[in-house]
């Protein structure tokens, strides 16, 4: 039988053709993240969610904004504190005699009329119980949603590993590159809920002045992260989170609330 070649247009040969790895690769995100010094010493770092999908500098940079503004409202007595305490400072570096002395007291009962709002702030010692119990609860709660996800990856990459050795001994070129694009892909995916740990970690040392004041004692490492590549590694990496957010949660419930 005679076989006749048919020349298509360009465009719908370009639409049946295959899509190339480079088209289907997710967007790399960036290893370093963005933070603010805060005037009060420590700083903030952006938060990877990846529950929004793979972290950008625009989400990173938005998360911080997000938890700057709260941070900003809260030092508001802080410093009212801080220039009152100033302003006491000065008058009394000031005070030469008995008679200046005298005059020192309006200046510092006017320095302290903006305490006065702070200084109604009362919290109870159950309240601060019950905001330690409720915030590490939280921080184990996340630490597990983590190691779900990371736990459908692992899946998706022990499986693709097999499918890549099948393709490999069938030589099956095509299906070996599209297996490659995909753990790719799926290794881009682990590194970026991995780096959702930081947020979690720097949460959990921003806690510590609260467990002390409650009494509250707390010894927590997080492991490191890993080559998603490492599959052994990071299963035990995930075994290792798993046992850590139970820990917390044991602690969680011996508090009084």
């Amino acid at each position: 039988m005679a076989s006749i070649d048919i020349t298509l247009p360009d465009e719908l040969v370009a639409a049946l053709t295959p899509p190339s790895c480079i088209d289907l690769q997710l967007p790399s995100f960036s290893a370093q993240t963005p933070s603010v010094t805060l005037p009060i010493g420590g700083s903030l770092q952006g938060m990877a969610d990846f529950t929004r999908g793979i972290p950008t500098d625009c989400s990173m940079n938005f998360s911080l904004l997000l938890q700057l503004a709260p941070i900003m409202v809260s030092m508001e007595c802080l410093l009212k504190i801080l220039k009152f305490v100033t302003t006491v400072i000065g008058v009394i570096k000031d005070i030469t005699s008995p008679i200046s002395l005298i005059s020192a007291i309006p200046k510092i009962v006017a320095a302290a009329e903006d305490l006065a709002s702070c200084l109604a702030i009362v919290i109870p010692i159950v309240g601060q119980a019950c905001f330690i119990k409720s915030l590490l609860e939280m921080i184990a709660r996340m630490i597990l949603c983590t190691v779900s996800a990371l736990e459908s990856i692992l899946k998706v990459l022990i499986d693709l590993e097999l499918q890549l050795q099948a393709a490999l001994a069938a030589g099956n070129g095509d299906l070996l590159a599209s297996l490659q694009c995909a753990q790719e892909n799926a290794n881009t995916t682990a590194s970026a809920i991995m780096l959702s740990l930081q947020p979690i970690t720097l949460l959990l040392e921003l806690a510590k002045p609260f467990l002390q004041i409650a009494q509250v004692n707390i010894d927590i490492s997080f492991p490191a992260a890993i080559d998603p590549s490492e599959l052994e590694a990071m299963e035990g990496m995930l075994q290792t989170l798993g046992t850590v957010a139970q820990d917390i949660l044991t602690i969680a419930e011996a508090i009084p609330c």
